[in-house]
């Protein structure tokens, strides 16, 4: 009876170990791809916003700036409102992301709080470039260029 309790907490334990063992190699598997974009941070101005004063005040306005710092399983956007004077606002969220070959898409990306419609970013050259598609068929092209974090 001992011995049969033996066998099968060995046999348990073998299991346990070879499925610990195959866990990362599945990981790193699934984010292969994403080496690309892993742990680098892109950032690009996605607009403005002006304030009109009696007299010149460089911190009346602002520009929108939109980074993305890619993790492992997520991407953290932060839309950040800056000016002369320093970092008026931040809206910082996590989404989802996929890269397939050197093409980024990003599950959810807003501006002033509203969607921007970029539906992939191209990798090249150190940088991500996106597109939008307005309702007349115009679009903006968005250039994100990787900056150095600390």
């Amino acid at each position: 009876m001992n011995y049969k309790k033996s066998i099968m907490k060995a046999t348990n334990l073998l299991f346990l170990i070879l499925s610990l063992m195959f866990v990362p190699a599945c990981s790193q598997t699934q984010n292969k791809n994403n080496k690309i974009v892993l742990n680098k941070t892109f950032r690009t101005s996605v607009g403005s916003m002006c304030a009109e004063t009696n007299k010149p005040k460089p911190c009346a306005g602002y520009t929108v700036f939109l980074e993305l710092s890619f993790k492992n399983d997520y991407v953290l956007v932060n839309e950040k409102n800056e000016n002369q004077c320093g970092i008026v606002s931040q809206n910082k969220y996590k989404t989802n992301y996929k890269v397939i070959g050197n093409t980024v898409k990003v599950e959810k990306l807003t501006r002033y709080g509203e969607p921007l419609k970029i539906d992939q970013l191209l990798y090249a050259n150190n940088s991500l470039t996106g597109k939008t598609i307005d309702q007349d068929q115009s679009g903006t092209e968005y250039v994100f260029e990787e900056i150095k974090t600390k």
